[in-house]
């Protein structure tokens, strides 16, 4: 069991980093959010658009058959949280120490490495190690 506050292992978190809404029409949500909610657009491409407020990211990702079939807990659930990391494969062993495999291992993208897990409630929790030059600067 893992109890709220533990830190005997030291924390790899940094912050919480993206929320990932999965939308049936990209173009309509970010209708929504920009002119109905208020936020300022940051970046959009076929299929993905993203927001920032703060420190948070918005992000929308339109679901698609491929994310249906690869993910299925996260296609019909329509949330992931993201948090952050300084070092993927530590965080991604701890999880392994308690039974917890990452989904589909770590993956490296062009902004650096990535994995997610299945909470306890069957939610996604990803977890991104940036590369340097996509790095955060965040105050200590």
């Amino acid at each position: 069991m893992i109890m709220r506050g533990a830190t005997s292992e030291g924390s790899l978190l940094k912050r919480v980093d993206t929320i990932i809404l999965l939308v049936q029409d990209v173009d309509a949500s970010v209708w929504f959010y920009s002119h109905i909610v208020g936020m300022s657009l940051k970046f959009k491409s076929p299929g993905w658009a993203e927001f920032v407020l703060g420190d948070v990211h918005l992000a929308l990702h339109r679901k698609t058959p491929e994310l249906l079939e690869k993910q299925d807990a996260l296609a019909t659930l329509g949330i992931s949280i993201n948090f952050e990391i300084s070092d993927a494969e530590a965080m991604a062993q701890r999880f392994r120490k308690l039974g917890i495999n990452p989904i589909g291992g770590i993956k490296d993208y062009e902004f650096g490495l990535y994995f997610f897990v299945n909470d306890p409630d069957g939610y996604i929790v990803g977890f991104r190690e940036y590369k340097p030059e996509y790095a955060t600067q965040v105050d200590a």
